[in-house]
Parts: structure tokens; sequence; C-alpha cells
């Protein structure tokens, strides 16, 4: 985990932190998910590491041809989908 408070996209496992251990949520939650928990994370924040590197091609025949109106929905998706595959998969391959 990072230890540095300034990182905007630091890890979720700093929110768990915050949960006082004594809650009784925090042990059902445990007990829950164990192990389970970095079999279902992984997976997703790879996918979503591998999505943001990918997305930005996407791009390039948008720019190289210019935008028009009907592109530009797909230009935002576009957008929206590379920064949510950043923040998803910020933390992957730093275990």
């Amino acid at each position: 985990m990072c230890d540095d408070s300034s990182n905007p996209l630091r890890s979720v496992d700093g929110l768990w932190d915050a949960v006082p251990a004594s809650s009784s949520l925090k042990a059902a939650v445990t007990e829950f998910t164990g192990a389970g928990r970095t079999v279902a994370v992984e997976p997703v924040r790879a996918v979503a590491f591998y999505a943001a590197i990918g997305l930005p091609f996407g791009y390039l025949p948008l720019l190289a041809n210019g935008i028009t109106a009907e592109q530009l929905t797909v230009f935002v998706g576009l957008l929206f989908a590379n920064a949510a595959a950043l923040v998803l998969g910020h933390g992957y391959g730093s275990r």
C-alpha cells in the first residue's frame, strides 16, 4: 500500500484500514470475502490496467480524421472509459 497521503489514487485498502477493527461489519466482510477478495479483484485490476494502455489507440482514427458531431459521443465515451480503466487498474502489479 502506498504511504503517500498526497496520492489522489491511493489504494482502496486505505479506506478499509479506516474502518475500526471492532466493527461487526468489518468482521462479517472479512469472513465472507477472505482470500476470495484477491481472486475477484486482481483479474478486474489486470483487465483495467491493460485497457488503460489500449484505449488511447481508439483516439487515433478519430483525431486523424477530425471529430464530427456524431463521433463526439464516441470520443467522450472513450475518454470516460480510459479514465475509469486508469482508476481501476492503478494498483495492478504493485504487490
